[in-house]
C-alpha cells in the first residue's frame, strides 16, 4: 500500500481536475491510498463524481496556503499550517510516502529540503522530467533547482539521472550526456569539462555509461537516455521545448481548418494524429521530480489538467514500487567503493 500526500492549495489547478486525474491512476494502481490537504469542504463537494475515489481518500482540512508569489525565505516559520507543509510533514512522519503538489516550485523545494533533507552523499537535489524523443523517452535533469553551474552538481545530476532512467525505462546502464555548446572536448566553460572527466572515470569503472557532450538539438533526437545540465539552462529549454509544442500543435490545427481538403484529410489521418498530439502534448508531460531527497517529492504545473495529474501519480507509483530512493542509495555507496578500489 502506498499513500500519496496531496497538496490540493495554492495553484490553479481546479480541484475536480486533481480528483479526476487521481481516480484515473487508481483504477490502474490499486494498491493506492491520497491523503488530501485542502478545503474539506471544497473537496467533499466534488469528490460525490469520483465514487470509485472516495473509499481510498482520506482528507485534512487545511485553511492556510503558499501562493505563486510567497518568497521561499519567509514561509518557513509562517506558513506551518499551509496545505503544502503539512503534506511535507506527513511524510517526514511517515504517514504518507510521496508528496504531490501544484503550488511554488520554490517553497516546495525549500520546505522539503530542510524537512525530508537529502540522501547520503547528495549535495543538492535537482529537478527531472520525462521528455519524449524520437526513440521514446529521455530523462532530463536539472530543470530548476540549482540555477548554479557546479561540477558537482552535475556528477550528482548524473547518477540520480542514471538511476531513474534505469527503473522508469528498464535499461540497465542507461547512456549520459552533458548538455553543452558543442560536442567537442574544447567546448563549454570549466566547471562542465571537469564534471566531463569525473564522469569518464566513473565510466571506466563501469558505474555508468557516460556518452559525452550533447548539443540542445540532440535532446529530441534522443541521443542519450539521459541529458545532464545545470537548473539555469535547463529550465530555459524546458519552457522553449512546451512553447514549441504549443507552437506545432496551435500550427497543425489552422492547417487543417483552412480548407475543406484539409478537413478531410484531417479525418482521414486523425486516429495517427492523435497520438502524434498527446504524445507531444504539454499538459501531460508537466511533472518535475524532486531527485536526491530521502523521500520522493513531485511537482506539477500550477495549471494543470487531469490527464497531467494522473500521469504524475503514475510515475510516482512506478518510482515507489520500484523503491527508487533505496537503488540511489546502494547505486551511490557501490559507485563510491569502486572509487575506493
Amino acid at each position: 500500500m502506498f499513500t500519496l500526500a496531496v497538496d490540493m492549495l495554492g495553484s490553479e489547478t481546479k480541484t475536480k481536475e486533481i480528483l479526476k486525474g487521481l481516480e484515473q491512476s487508481l483504477l490502474r494502481n490499486i494498491n493506492y491510498r491520497f491523503h488530501l490537504f485542502g478545503d474539506k469542504y471544497q473537496i467533499f463537494k466534488e469528490l460525490k463524481n469520483y465514487k470509485k475515489l472516495e473509499d481510498f481518500v482520506s482528507i485534512t482540512q487545511c485553511s492556510d496556503s503558499i501562493s505563486m508569489n510567497d518568497k521561499p525565505s519567509e514561509i518557513i516559520k509562517s506558513k506551518k499550517s499551509s496545505s503544502m507543509y503539512l503534506a511535507i510533514k506527513s511524510v517526514e512522519e511517515k504517514n504518507s510516502d510521496a508528496v504531490l503538489s501544484f503550488g511554488n516550485t520554490g517553497a516546495l523545494m525549500t520546505l522539503s529540503l530542510l524537512n525530508l533533507r537529502t540522501l547520503p552523499e547528495i549535495k543538492r537535489p535537482s529537478i527531472a522530467s520525462i521528455w519524449p524523443n524520437m526513440r521514446g523517452e529521455s530523462i532530463v535533469l536539472d530543470l530548476g533547482a540549482n540555477t548554479k553551474l557546479s561540477a558537482r552538481y552535475l556528477a550528482d545530476n548524473a547518477i540520480l539521472g542514471s538511476c531513474l532512467a534505469s527503473i522508469l525505462f528498464k535499461i540497465e546502464k542507461p547512456s549520459i550526456g552533458i548538455l553543452n555548446v558543442g560536442t567537442e572536448e574544447i567546448k563549454g566553460n570549466e566547471e562542465i569539462k571537469i564534471a566531463s572527466d569525473q564522469l569518464k572515470e566513473f565510466s571506466k569503472l563501469g558505474s555508468i555509461n557516460y556518452y559525452g557532450f550533447i548539443e540542445g538539438n540532440d535532446i529530441s533526437i534522443g541521443k542519450t537516455n539521459v541529458v545532464v545540465t545545470d537548473g539555469f539552462t535547463g529550465n530555459i529549454a524546458l519552457k522553449t521545448a512546451e512553447g514549441t509544442a504549443k507552437l506545432y500543435q496551435s500550427h497543425l490545427n489552422s492547417a487543417y481548418q483552412s480548407s475543406w481538403m484539409s478537413k478531410l484529410g484531417y479525418l482521414l489521418s486523425s486516429i495517427s494524429l492523435k497520438s502524434v498530439k498527446e504524445r507531444l502534448d504539454p499538459r501531460v508531460h508537466n511533472c518535475g521530480i524532486f531527485m536526491g531527497l530521502n523521500n520522493l517529492v513531485v511537482k506539477c504545473h500550477g495549471h494543470s489538467e487531469f490527464k497531467g495529474v494522473s500521469y504524475a501519480a503514475d510515475i510516482i507509483y512506478s518510482l515507489l514500487e520500484n523503491e527508487v530512493n533505496e537503488k540511489i542509495e546502494k547505486y551511490v555507496i557501490e559507485m563510491q567503493n569502486k572509487i575506493a578500489i
